[in-house]
This record gives structure tokens, C-alpha cells and sequence, in this order.
């Protein structure tokens, strides 16, 4: 079991230095989110369109990332924490002397 767990972070680690090299070797490539590619799409299509409402306050870039890494941790702990519980049902349902029935 140990040795697949260890195969499976050489494939992890092998991915995510794979993807980084990969997307290095395009000239001029910026991360950019999501938002800012669909804001330049509907410009194209319809270069008259006003926005519904302007945001209140816009982080920079480094707050707005770091607030993006805390919601995903958040999440993962919460899923975490739920698959984890889940197991620990199913293993202590295993274990009680009338599970047979």
C-alpha cells in the first residue's frame, strides 16, 4: 500500500511540474482569471454593453489571490473533515459485536 501511495505522489508531483513547464513556454502567457477573459468575450460581441453594478471595493491582485487559497482551504477542510467522519461511521459500524445482523 505504502509503495502505491508513493507512486501516486511521483505522478502528482510529475503533473504539476509537467503543466508548469508547459505553460512557461508560451511567449507573453499571463495567469488570468476567469472573469477577465469573459469581460474581453462579451466586449467583443457587443462592445456597448454596461455592466449591471460596479464592485463596492477591488482587492489587489495579492489579497484577492490570498482570499481565493483560504476559501479553497476552507473547502477542503470541510470536505476533508466529512469523508473523514463518513469513514469513521462506516469503520466503527464494522467493528460493533452485533454488525452480523
Amino acid at each position: 500500500m505504502k509503495a502505491r501511495n508513493g507512486g501516486l505522489l511521483v505522478l502528482a508531483a510529475m503533473l504539476a511540474v509537467g503543466s508548469v513547464l508547459i505553460g512557461s513556454r508560451q511567449e507573453d502567457a499571463e495567469f488570468a482569471g476567469t472573469d477577465g477573459q469573459a469581460m474581453e468575450a462579451v466586449t467583443a460581441l457587443n462592445p456597448d454593453y454596461q455592466p449591471w453594478f460596479e464592485l463596492l471595493w477591488e482587492p489587489p491582485a495579492e489579497i484577492a489571490s490570498g482570499l481565493f487559497a483560504l476559501q479553497a482551504a476552507l473547502g477542503a477542510g470541510v470536505l476533508g473533515y466529512y469523508l473523514g467522519f463518513r469513514r469513521g461511521q462506516a469503520h466503527g459500524r464494522q467493528k460493533r459485536p452485533d454488525a452480523g445482523d
